[in-house]
């Protein structure tokens, strides 16, 4: 009982948390509104002038109707990448997927070429090919014409300047890689010879 009662007479002794003030304690302190001391006192302020109303009201609207457009902008740019995400989402794949179907081609013509390779291995490597030229077509890949063509750097990669006869200048004589499209787009542009 000495001891509460020596709390009590103390008044630097902590005796819990201080009770919470509500909003209107909390904005007002002793010197007048915590939150904005430039405001002057209820009696010099005055009414507020009916142009600066307006004025701040169009001032609101525009920097709204500016933040609609910024966000209409970015939903249609989100759209368009997201669009194009779902369309070409297998472009690098099948750009890495092109050099077995070379390596593939390139057996077959090996092959072929020797005679002491069995026919139904031959048979067996076309058939996959024909199998991986069928996926691919119906993923959207379609192969670059290039031969007999006028030199389309969109769509063709020179790598040889060829002096042989026949063919009009700049025309493709010769194919050394096939090229492919994916979607209208280069998958990989064909490598050709260039008279």
């Amino acid at each position: 009982m000495e001891k509460e009662k020596k709390e009590k007479a103390d008044p630097e002794v902590e005796t819990g948390p201080a009770p919470a003030k509500n909003g209107a304690e909390k904005a007002f302190s002793e010197q007048g509104y915590a939150g904005d001391e430039d405001v002057p006192p209820a009696g010099e302020q005055g009414k507020p002038d009916g142009d600066s109303w307006v004025r701040q009201k169009e001032e609101l609207i525009e920097l709204v109707q500016r933040k609609q457009a910024d966000l209409d902008n970015f939903r249609r740019i989100s759209r368009r990448k997201e669009e194009e995400i779902r369309s070409y989402g297998l472009f690098d794949f099948l750009e890495k997927l092109l050099p077995v179907l070379d390596n593939l081609e390139r057996a077959l013509d090996t092959a072929y070429g020797e005679g002491d390779v069995p026919e139904t291995h031959c048979q067996g490597l076309e058939m996959i090919r024909k199998q991986l030229l069928q996926l691919l077509e119906q993923e959207g890949v379609e192969p670059i014409t290039a031969l007999g063509q006028a030199f389309d750097p969109h769509f063709h990669e020179a790598v040889i300047c060829s002096a042989e006869a026949g063919g009009e200048p700049g025309s493709v004589v010769e194919e050394v890689q096939k090229g492919y499209l994916y979607k209208e787009r280069v998958l990989r542009p064909a490598k050709v010879a260039v008279k």
